[in-house]
Formats: structure tokens, C-alpha cells, sequence
């Protein structure tokens, strides 16, 4: 059994600078300088330490369930997923004050398995997926970075988990000596499993993904970069996966607009 761990204990936060956006605190970084930090935390992780990466659907879900709202509050480090988060992160700053950059999910793991070459300490673990999807990753992230170290991997049941379920997830990622965990199960159901199991996971940084395992195994085709650039990545995936995804982003895109225009 895993044993729990406090998930106060000092170390579990990442020390970098913050500004609110609509009340929760989101990281001012970059993908290289936030990698690079995990990667070291990572190498002396004493406690599990999470990162969510926040676009608008996260953001304004947080605002409208209060339960999502303190699955946020519990995560050590939120990335401005989405450029109209970063604009919003970005806005009335003074002389000297710091510009955010996006630091999105799918860039993270990118950047992070990459410093597996200078950090050779990272064992990494996916979380999430069907196992012929989770091969293809492997294989994909294995060519690309030949550094990259894949402590293992699992593929949850597809239905609701029992209590089971979630001590074999646990166990998995412990018996795996994995210190850097890639949870791709979409949101919110992978922050809101992070949240959960904060106090019994094995110590190592959990980051939530979302669509970053079917980007990087080539299964979906991520937008152009100019796109993505300009705020513009929701609309191109609307356009592949509209049954999907349709609602979801014209909701919380327009609810998140107008919180800017009200100055919420």
C-alpha cells in the first residue's frame, strides 16, 4: 500500500511568481524556465507536487463549480494554458513588470522530456490512454529524445473507478520509481483525480495534459502554431472534433471574454 504522505509538507509548492486570474493563482513563466524548475524539484521530490495547465475552459469552470474551484485551489502550480489567459495575466502592467508567456500542456511535456539529456535523474510515467495509444507515445517520445526515460506506464479502466482502481493507479505509478507523472486523462477528470489522491500519491510531479498524449502520438493534429500564437487554437479544434468539443469551448470562450470586458 502506498503510504499517504501530508500534502502540506513544505516542497510540495513550487516557488515562482504568481499573479491572480479570476481569484487563482497562475504562474508568470515560460516553458523553458518552467521545465527546467520542474525537473529540478523533480530530482528531490519529497511530496507529490501538482501542476495543472489552465486554458479558458479550466479557468471559468473554476469560477462556476465551487467543487472544480478547490480542485484548482490544491494544485502547487497552475500554467497559463491559453493565450487569453495570458493576456488576461498580461494586462495593465506597469513599467518592469514581467510579460507571462503560455506555458501549455503539450510544450511542457515536450520541454520536459527533452531535459531528460541534462537532467538524466527524470523517470517518467503516462498516465492515461489506451495502452495501443500509450505504446505509440512511448515509441514516439523514445525516437524523438533518445535520453527520454520511461519509468512505465497504465491505462485506467474506461468507467467510473472504484476505490480499487485508484490504489492500483497508486501503485503503479510507485512501483515504477517514477519522479515525473503524466496525467493525460482530459479535464477536469484528471485534476480533479490529482486533487483527490494528493495525500496518498507517491512523491513526484504530476502534471495534467489533457490532449498532449494524442498530439504527441500523431493520433490528433494540433493547430498551426501562428493559431495557436494568436489565441486561435480552440477554434481549430472545434473544426476536427466538433461533436466533442463544440459546446464546451463557445461557453466557457464567451463567458471568459466577457469576465475580461467586465473586469472580473
Amino acid at each position: 500500500m502506498t503510504p499517504p504522505n501530508d500534502p502540506d509538507q513544505p516542497g510540495g509548492r513550487i516557488p515562482c511568481e504568481t499573479r491572480k486570474v479570476f481569484g487563482f493563482p497562475v504562474a508568470v513563466s515560460s516553458v523553458e524556465e518552467m521545465s527546467r524548475v520542474l525537473a529540478e524539484h523533480a530530482r528531490e521530490a519529497q511530496v507529490p507536487c501538482l501542476v495543472a495547465a489552465a486554458d479558458v475552459h479550466v479557468m471559468t469552470l473554476g469560477v462556476h463549480d465551487p467543487d472544480y474551484g478547490a480542485v484548482l485551489e490544491k494544485m502547487d502550480v497552475v500554467c497559463p494554458d491559453g493565450m487569453p489567459v495570458v493576456w488576461k495575466l498580461n494586462r495593465g502592467l506597469s513599467a518592469g513588470e514581467r510579460a507571462a508567456e503560455r506555458v501549455s500542456g503539450p510544450d511542457l511535456m515536450e520541454a520536459l522530456v527533452r531535459a531528460n539529456a541534462a537532467y538524466p535523474e527524470l523517470r517518467h510515467f503516462l498516465l492515461g490512454g489506451d495502452e495501443e495509444m500509450l505504446e505509440v507515445l512511448a515509441a514516439v517520445l523514445k525516437e524523438k529524445h533518445p535520453a527520454f526515460h520511461l519509468a512505465g506506464v497504465y491505462s485506467p479502466p474506461f468507467r467510473s473507478w472504484t476505490e480499487e482502481d485508484r490504489k492500483a493507479m497508486r501503485e503503479a505509478v510507485a512501483s515504477s520509481g517514477a519522479n515525473v507523472v503524466w496525467v493525460g486523462l482530459g479535464c477536469p477528470k484528471q485534476e480533479r483525480w490529482m486533487a483527490e489522491q494528493k495525500g496518498l500519491l507517491p512523491p513526484a510531479v504530476y502534471v495534467g495534459v489533457g490532449a498532449a498524449f494524442a498530439f504527441h502520438a500523431g493520433t490528433v493534429k494540433r493547430a498551426p502554431r501562428w493559431m495557436q500564437r494568436n489565441g486561435l487554437e480552440w477554434l481549430y479544434r472545434i473544426y476536427r472534433e466538433p461533436g466533442r468539443l463544440l459546446k464546451r469551448y463557445v461557453k466557457h470562450n464567451s463567458l471568459f471574454v466577457w469576465y475580461l470586458l467586465t473586469g472580473r
